[in-house]
């Protein structure tokens, strides 16, 4: 008997399940780069320190009570004004999501590294947090969440160069200001851009060690076919498909292939 999801949620929950399943504990994965990614990385449930301090900062940030106001891209005109408290457990990457970028980052050592839409900052705390001297260039389109992220800031342990204005404007600059463009995190599922047009633009920069981490692949059809033409694009070789999250390498010593697993 076939059971049908009677809601959107019931669908994502069974494919969640599906993946857990069918994919946990490296499965299947033949590639020594990918099985160690999946089972040392991703599935690895060690406790590290420095996530304490941003859960510390995430909480303090959810008691504020300071009104926020920023247009509301569902309703042309319209403001929508919520709390800071508000706007950060609305907004601000999850914990969950959080520790694997931390996680990610701790592993592969990256010194450079560029994000494209802050969301409160919290993320960009994640993604700086594991080692001093790092350089980041963080990009924000939305000025209230640009002054969200500079209060978050002042928790880095490495100084944010956080730049305000549209993506597609401030992108060439801030590549041009980096040695390197060692990780890439793309935040910005909810913005009205081509998110294929700013990784084209990155990716005349990678290396071989390079690595793009995009969020929310399966959050619209417009980020679903941009997850599609990325892991198409000739430079690319191992995408792997987390569901909520999608990760990038460039490698040329890999065979090329998308890997889904769960997280």
């Amino acid at each position: 008997m076939q059971i049908i999801p009677k809601s959107k949620n019931a669908l994502r929950r069974s494919i969640l399940l599906y993946r857990r399943v069918r994919y946990r504990k490296g499965y299947g994965v033949h590639s020594p780069f990918v099985y160690n990614l999946i089972t040392k990385v991703i599935e690895e449930s060690g406790h590290f320190y420095l996530l304490d301090d941003i859960a510390l900062t995430r909480l303090k940030l959810q008691y504020r009570e300071e009104l926020v106001s920023y247009p509301d891209k569902k309703k042309k005109g319209a403001i929508v004004q919520k709390t800071l408290g508000q706007l950060v457990q609305k907004r601000a990457i999850s914990p969950k999501q959080g520790a694997l970028l931390f996680k990610i980052v701790n592993y592969f050592k990256p010194v450079h590294i560029l994000q494209i839409g802050t969301n409160m900052g919290l993320s960009t705390l994640y993604l700086t947090s594991y080692a001093s001297g790092l350089q980041c260039i963080a990009l924000e389109s939305n000025p209230a969440f640009a002054s969200v992220a500079r209060e978050t800031f002042k928790q880095a342990r490495n100084p944010i160069d956080l730049r305000e204005g549209d993506y597609t404007d401030l992108l060439p600059k801030a590549l041009e200001d980096m040695e390197a463009v060692d990780f890439v995190y793309f935040n910005m599922q909810d913005d009205d851009i081509c998110c294929s047009s700013l990784f084209n633009k990155c990716v005349e920069q990678t290396h071989q060690n390079s690595v793009f981490v995009f969020k929310g692949i399966k959050s619209s059809s417009k980020m679903r076919i941009a997850w599609k033409e990325i892991c198409s694009h000739p430079k690319v070789t191992v995408t792997m498909d987390l569901y909520a999250l999608g990760i990038v390498f460039f490698n040329d010593k890999l065979h090329k292939r998308n890997y889904i697993t769960y997280y």
